[in-house]
């Protein structure tokens, strides 16, 4: 029954979702305000049925229907709450119903309240968009429902894939729609005035549209890399995969249309530009959707094959040609000014940013579907694989770069190199500091230091216009220096949020030469107690615990890592086996410097075999990330001087729209910081760290089971071993007998034996002891300080100690008596 009602509201909002544009062209036609309002009634009934869909589906998942087939396939009933509600969009029919919720939502949004200067464009670009709402409907009911009923009930579902049930997959699709549907709207009002032939209004209207949506875009490809980091482990988060590509390229377009924009509002110019960008933004949004749902293009990250590819490269084509029929229509409108201010100028540094963004965007689209296209000519498949999109697009970040510092400190052409002159030393200090610092620092090369330098160069830039803002201002008005940035920022957010966002971009560039360039990458092989060095680092493989969880086994590794011998941290790098799917999660310990990133790639009884990889910078990477996205935020916020030119009875829906603005704020913080310190990174840290052979041992006093005292200072010269054990521990029982056999070997000969047990009744050891005949020093370790000190993470584990009081060995789970005789009479003999 749930089923057919969800069916049929989604058959009921395609009906209402096509009424929209037919009532919209008729009203035009008519001249008739009275369909207008009925086509746009049409807009909030497609949005609530859709709205109402999501809904069932919710119920559905929440209530364990599992006679709904996409229901069983991406749940059970263990499932948690959260879950269950992200495996909404965790396949391809779910996540279609999602779109095209958005897209209606979008199109209310557009048509609800509509500024006097959108008015005149609105009815045509919601033609559009209704268009596009109906494909997306259409596509959802007749291809892809997820409400399509299983013939034989299952008692239980099949499962979330356990590769979604990190917080970066949990926010990543939404998002990444979010942006993706937002570039519906500008490339709506871009075709609207066309149509209307008001090709000067569209930039200025779609501006916040297009930040929003690049804002939404840029937080899912941030949320997406840090999946992969956690989740994925290979050690990296960009694999350059064609569905990761898909989104990153109408990213590229929609920051060029951004810029663009810039300059159409100041001089009139770049219209055509601005317009190919618009239309190349939708038409990569609807091929990313293309390469994640057709299966034609190979990536790890695709839904199957399906008939939807046909249908979304009939509809790109259908899009490709009407936009473009319509530019060519309307050609004459998009001549633009002529005048020119070459090269060596504010608007040439634009020119070319809009040219090094089709190229970057053009190399990504080739690598992504060159494999493709060779496979099917020639049959003879070229792989474009990281390396190649390393090397191809490498150089253009780093022109990018160059002109990113070089573009605010150039003005008109005449005076671009007095400016340039005046105002560029700031840059060449901060090239300067960042290229000198990464090479005290021993990330040296030539390309890492021209692409260190060119960071600095435009991070320098950066922070020198806001200070020449700041610091002038301050002077002019006697106002303090917070004064004066927050007038500055208050009343220039565009700018200021540029400057921000440049400056993460920055960080970013930073963090992908340290990980790009300076990656140590190695495999280890180590029993239990046995020691691998990787860098400065040294890791100790402690033991091995498997464990049953509510619907795998959990196979984690306990390794201890040190630094230039000391203690960092525990890692626990898992392998979690499900009924139908094994996965990998690695252990991160993250710094400033680099991360130390672990993967538990085999196992067996008697060794592990990690996978270590060293990133240096990548915390720049996810820091950069955050400023960037911050500095959008700072963008697409109404500034003060927008506030006084708004009539008094636009003040309300003005307030709204702050709300909505700091809604977007706390979405963006909230998801982003889910992904930064959310749980999955594998890593847990012990308050002090096990002492290495070779470092001191860590001072001790114990009360024995006699009643006397013993601490480290009483060991007077003499070469000790203590001994970490349990009762309840079986391994601990075998070893008792070894270690009073040591005892009686060594004791006199000047040997202390000391038997330390963790967590224990004094009764119960007193038994342990007479029944294994124990006649050497036992103590109890009350509050487990002493255990602590020296990093106990299980037992048993035994420490030698020298006669100089330092660590001799280590020994991490049962240790024969021919290995505690052989390390002893070494040190009787020194």
């Amino acid at each position: 029954m749930l089923g057919e009602v969800g069916t049929l509201t989604i058959g009921l909002a395609l009906i209402t979702s096509l009424y929209v544009p037919l009532a919209v062209i008729w009203s035009i036609r008519r001249s008739d305000p009275r369909w207008m309002r009925s086509g746009w009634n049409g807009v909030y009934a497609t949005a609530a049925l859709l709205g109402l869909g999501l809904l069932l589906l919710l119920f559905a998942f929440l209530s364990d229907h599992f006679e709904i087939r996409y229901v069983a396939q991406n749940s059970t009933r263990r499932l948690p709450f959260y879950l269950k509600v992200s495996a909404i969009w965790a396949g391809q029919e779910g996540s279609l119903l999602l779109w095209s919720f958005i897209q209606a939502l979008f199109l209310l949004i557009l048509v609800a309240r509509p500024s006097v200067k959108a008015r005149p464009l609105v009815p045509w670009a919601s033609v559009i968009l209704g268009g596009v709402t109906v494909f997306f409907v259409g596509v959802t009911l007749f291809l892809s429902n997820p409400f399509v009923p299983l013939e034989a009930v299952p008692a239980d579902g099949q499962g979330l894939n356990p590769l979604l049930r990190h917080p970066g997959m949990i926010f990543h699709p939404p998002t990444l729609y979010l942006g993706y549907v937002g570039l519906a709207v500008p490339f709506a009002l871009a075709m609207a005035s066309l149509i209307t032939g008001r090709v000067d209004e569209w930039t200025r209207i779609a501006r916040r549209w297009t930040l929003v949506a690049w804002l939404f875009l840029g937080l899912g490809l941030f949320l997406g890399a840090r999946w992969a980091y956690d989740v994925l482990g290979w050690g990296g988060y960009w694999g350059w995969d064609p569905v990761e590509n898909a989104g990153l390229m109408p990213w590229f377009t929609a920051t060029a249309l951004l810029h663009g924009a810039v300059m159409q509002e100041e001089r009139k110019g770049f219209r055509v530009w601005n317009m190919v960008m618009v239309i190349l933004s939708f038409v990569l949004v609807l091929f990313g959707t293309f390469t994640t749902r057709s299966g034609l293009i190979q990536s790890v990250h695709a839904f199957g094959r399906s008939l939807l590819g046909h249908y979304f490269l009939a509809f790109i084509g259908l899009t490709l040609v009407g936009s473009f029929a319509l530019v060519f229509r309307h050609r004459s409108l998009l001549r633009g000014n002529s005048s020119s201010e070459g090269l060596f100028s504010r608007e040439g540094a634009f020119l070319i940013t809009l040219v090094l963004f089709i190229t970057l965007t053009v190399s990504v689209f080739v690598g992504s579907t060159l494999p493709t296209i060779t496979d099917v000519i020639s049959h003879r498949r070229f792989e474009a694989g990281p390396e190649w999109f390393d090397r191809v697009t490498g150089p253009q970040f780093g022109l990018m770069v160059l002109v990113l510092a070089l573009c605010p400190l150039l003005g008109r052409s005449a005076q671009a190199l007095r400016r340039l002159r005046s105002r560029g030393w700031p840059a060449l200090v901060g090239a300067i500091i960042v290229a000198g610092g990464a090479a005290l620092a021993g990330f040296t090369g030539w390309t890492s230091l021209v692409g260190f330098a060119l960071a600095g160069l435009a991070g320098g830039t950066a922070v020198a216009e806001i200070a020449w803002d700041v610091v002038g201002r301050s002077r002019r008005k006697g106002e303090s220096l917070l004064q004066a940035l927050q007038y500055q920022v208050s009343h220039h957010r565009r700018r200021y949020g540029g400057y921000l966002v440049h400056f993460g971009l920055v960080l970013v560039v930073i963090g992908i030469i340290g990980t790009r360039l300076h990656t140590v990458e190695t495999e280890l092989v180590l029993a239990p107690g046995e020691e691998g060095y990787v860098g400065r680092y040294v890791l100790v493989f402690e033991d091995l615990r498997q464990e049953p969880a509510a619907d795998h086994v959990r196979t984690e590794a306990r390794i201890a890592a040190y630094r230039d011998r000391e203690y960092l941290t525990t890692l626990t790098p898992r392998i979690d086996a499900y009924s139908h799917q094994t996965v990998g999660v690695p252990a991160l310990r993250s710094g400033w410097r680099e991360d130390l990133y672990v993967v538990l790639a085999a196992y067996s009884p008697t060794a592990v075999t990690l996978k270590v990889f060293i990133n240096p910078l990548a915390t720049f990477l996810w820091l950069g990330g955050l400023v960037l996205l911050a500095g959008g935020t700072v963008a697409v916020w109404p500034s003060a001087k927008e506030e006084v030119r708004l009539p008094l009875v636009e003040a309300k829906r003005h307030r709204v729209r702050n709300t909505a603005a700091a809604v977007v704020v706390l979405a963006l913080l909230i998801a982003a910081g889910v992904s930064m310190w959310g749980p999955g990174h594998g890593a847990s840290a012990q308050r002090v760290g096990r002492p290495l052979p070779g470092q001191p041992a860590p001072g001790f006093t114990l009360t024995l089971l006699d009643g006397n005292t013993i601490s480290l200072a009483d060991l007077n010269g003499r070469v000790a071993v203590l001994n970490f054990w349990a009762t309840a521990c079986p391994s601990c029982e075998e070893e008792l007998p070894t270690m009073q056999s040591i005892w009686e070997e060594y004791q006199g000969r000047g040997v202390i034996l000391l038997g330390v047990a963790l967590q224990e009744d004094e009764s119960i050891v007193r038994n342990a002891a007479d029944r294994y005949g124990l006649t050497y020093p036992l103590a109890l370790d009350i509050g487990e300080r002493v255990s602590t000190a020296y990093g106990i993470t299980g037992v048993p584990e035994t420490f030698v100690i020298d006669s100089k009081g330092n660590v001799a060995f280590v020994h991490i789970g049962p240790v024969t008596a021919e290995e505690l005789m052989g390390e002893l009479e070494g040190l009787l003999g020194e």
